[in-house]
């Protein structure tokens, strides 16, 4: 798939539908079910059911699929597939990443609900009425299961919720528009008090937590909060209400300004998804009630297409995404998004932010690493540990040194050392800025103080220096950082190489580097004392054994500081 030079939204989006149609029905497995990799949870495929129909009935601008014979046949038999996988209760049984699961998907009740209300309203005769009972099966659930306990609630705190607030986010639009669709008014007038609390729950950076508490110490989840605001966008669209829009403005505003200039989300101030996803195009829509948001929306998508290679491989997850940027979407002027700004700079109330000069982009955390420290996070792989201090990305490059936080891993932290009874690796809070041209995070942990002072010496380099103040520890403290394999080899400066295709373990020092290595385009240069460690395996939230796959793998710089050597300097190149 193509950049899209000249985009026309918002009919690209239901191009991009008609376009993966062939995909869809590639991937139809006999039984009707709808499978693109068989190790993926099978329900997130079957949301199919809401691009097929809305192609058969002919919405995307050229109505190519319009009432296609293949297309109505792929519709029966995945919703035959539906109805008997789907038990009374509207309930799925799946395998997620090693979990066996039970429960009411509610991503894909909503998908089934717009491919029956398309269906019906386009002249399809297919059968509503048992679609119907399922639908409404599964909304009635969710209801008991998941919304009695917020009756009332104001703040939607995890410990009470029991999931995050872009589960809830999206029980609330499922069900408010099976109401609407399956004329059961009472299930709109259910919600939406509750919806409406979510709303204005929204925290005034414009973000809705995850894991946080009444003090709003959890800080964003960027990467869950695009499907928060979509739901939040898809009751304002249905309800008109000022509750939804003010919520909506607030969050385009914080996806306009916290993301990397290639429309990929800020990874450093997420504490529950790690990088490597790319652009998101959930709620793009929600975005277009301003020239600003349609400009982060049209980012958003013309790097969601530089990014596929096929659109034949899109999930159908995403295609339904397109079909509700398409439907709802507000015309009008665009201008470029925050981000893309070259000299944008946005900071959080919580000591974070994102600041670019030119080809640099650089990102900077002193959040109070909390989760570690509450029981009722720490056991859960879903909330993760704010280790990381700052992320760098680069025009040529892309993200070069990821900020991506991780679980029970201290040599994933950007500094740590070992306490007289535990490990020393999580900040306590500190601030982030500019001083004379630099760009600084001071964090203060436990026992030490740590900062990261970063400098542009010219548009292909970087400096990076990495210090402590022993304060009340000795040490000797690890600092370090992460980058991401741009190719299978680490080529010292001394031509000592390091393959990285291997799974063992490999410990090489500066000394044997020659004082730095290439891989790729990047280049880092750093003390004799530093080390080059390979593999470091993230943490995998997903996964049952929490463990990521060798691809995932990343490259750890990392040096000894102490009382007597407290700093360490690194040059961080990208050849032009």
């Amino acid at each position: 798939m193509t950049h899209r030079a000249s985009v026309d939204l918002p009919g690209d989006f239901a191009r991009v539908v008609a376009e993966a149609i062939p995909g869809i029905l590639n991937h139809q497995q006999p039984g009707g079910s709808i499978v693109y990799d068989a190790k993926a949870p099978v329900n997130w495929p079957q949301q199919a059911v809401f691009p097929l129909a809305f192609c058969w009935a002919g919405l995307d601008p050229e109505k190519r699929w319009h009432q296609h014979g293949r297309v109505r046949e792929s519709l029966d038999k995945l919703t035959g597939f539906l109805l008997q996988r789907l038990d009374d209760k509207g309930e799925f049984s799946w395998d997620s990443h090693g979990h066996k699961v039970s429960g009411v998907d509610q991503r894909l009740i909503y998908a089934w609900i717009e491919g029956l209300r398309t269906l019906r309203e386009n002249g399809g005769d297919f059968p509503f009425d048992a679609w119907g009972k399922k639908i409404l099966a599964a909304c009635e659930n969710l209801i008991e299961h998941r919304l009695r306990k917020l009756e009332g609630v104001r703040r939607f705190i995890a410990r009470v919720m029991g999931t995050s607030t872009n589960h809830v986010a999206l029980y609330l639009s499922t069900i408010h528009r099976a109401g609407q669709v399956l004329g059961r008014d009472d299930l709109c007038r259910y919600v939406l008090p509750i919806a409406r609390a979510l709303a204005q729950d929204i925290h005034p950076d414009g973000y809705w937590e995850e894991h946080g508490d009444l003090l709003r110490t959890g800080g964003p989840t960027p990467s869950y909060n695009y499907l928060t605001h979509c739901g939040m966008a898809l009751l304002y669209e249905w309800t008109g209400e000022g509750v939804f829009r003010a919520a909506i403005e607030r969050s385009t505003r914080f996806h306009g300004n916290f993301c990397y200039p290639d429309a990929s989300f800020f990874e450093l101030i997420d504490e529950r998804v790690r990088h490597g996803h790319g652009a998101r195009v959930w709620g793009l829509f929600g975005f277009s009630h301003s020239a600003e948001g349609r400009g982060t929306a049209l980012a958003h998508f013309n790097h969601w297409c530089q990014a596929r290679k096929s659109v034949e491989d899109v999930s159908p997850e995403l295609l339904a995404r397109h079909c509700e940027n398409f439907l709802y979407w507000h015309g009008g002027e665009a201008t470029p998004a925050p981000f893309e700004s070259w000299d944008h700079h946005a900071t959080l109330t919580l000591p974070a932010g994102i600041f670019r000069r030119g080809v640099w982009c650089v990102g900077l955390n002193a959040m109070r690493a909390t989760n570690a420290e509450d029981p009722a996070y720490r056991d859960s792989p879903f909330g993760l540990e704010k280790q990381k201090l700052f992320s760098v990305w680069h025009e040529a490059a892309g993200l070069i040194l990821d900020g991506s936080h991780a679980k029970d891993q201290p040599e994933n932290s950007t500094f740590a050392t070992q306490a007289a009874y535990s490990k020393d690796h999580y900040p306590c809070g500190g601030s982030v800025g500019e001083e004379d041209g630099d760009w600084i995070v001071n964090a203060a942990y436990k026992t030490f103080h740590g900062q990261v002072r970063l400098r542009v010496l010219s548009e292909q380099s970087l400096q990076i220096d990495l210090s402590i103040d022993p304060a009340g520890n000795r040490g000797p403290f690890t600092a370090g950082f992460t980058l991401i394999p741009r190719e299978p080899l680490a080529s010292g400066l001394s031509g000592r190489s390091v393959i990285l295709e291997h799974a063992e373990p490999v410990e090489v020092s500066g000394k044997e580097l020659g004082g730095g290595f290439h891989n790729g385009i990047v280049t880092v240069k750093g003390p004799e004392n530093m080390k080059l460690v390979w593999p470091y395996s993230p943490f995998n939230s997903y996964a049952k054994d929490r463990k990521s796959g060798p691809a995932a793998s990343l490259l750890r710089v990392c040096v000894e500081l102490t009382p007597e050597h407290p700093r360490a300097s690194f040059v961080l190149s990208v050849a032009k």
